[in-house]
């Protein structure tokens, strides 16, 4: 997992939201409305598929996919990664389960689960 998740709000223009994920170095930025409560996730993806709409006037919340797709730091490996086959997603946001509203603390991402495989010795999970 990625600690400290990359956020914007919902109200960015696309400009700013690829500035953002260029700046971090990321290909995904969590959208986040003003009680910071999560809207939904933007991929370098998404961006490309906004490709010739007014960068400045479209908004992350015109273009974001609506996320629901979270875990908590506790949920065993497998299970998240069972979860990413599910939904058909590359990202997982992974939220705080002490707390009552979603405390973003990462993102678990597909590349992150390859580099642990790749990292781990041959035959061990």
């Amino acid at each position: 997992m990625r600690r400290g998740a990359v956020t914007c709000t919902e109200d960015k223009s696309i400009r700013e939201v690829a500035q953002i994920m260029v700046v971090n170095r990321l290909r995904y930025c969590v959208v986040v409305n003003g009680r910071n409560e999560i809207q939904g996730i933007i991929s370098s993806r998404s961006i490309l598929k906004a490709f010739g709409k007014n960068l400045d006037t479209t908004r992350a919340r015109d273009i974001l996919i609506p996320y629901t797709v979270t875990v908590t730091q506790n949920t065993a490996p497998a299970d998240a990664v069972k979860l990413m086959q599910e939904k058909k997603v590359e990202h997982i946001i992974v939220i705080s389960d002490k707390s009552k509203s979603k405390v973003i603390l990462g993102i678990l991402s597909a590349a992150d689960i390859v580099r642990h495989m790749a990292q781990r010795g041959k035959g061990q999970e």
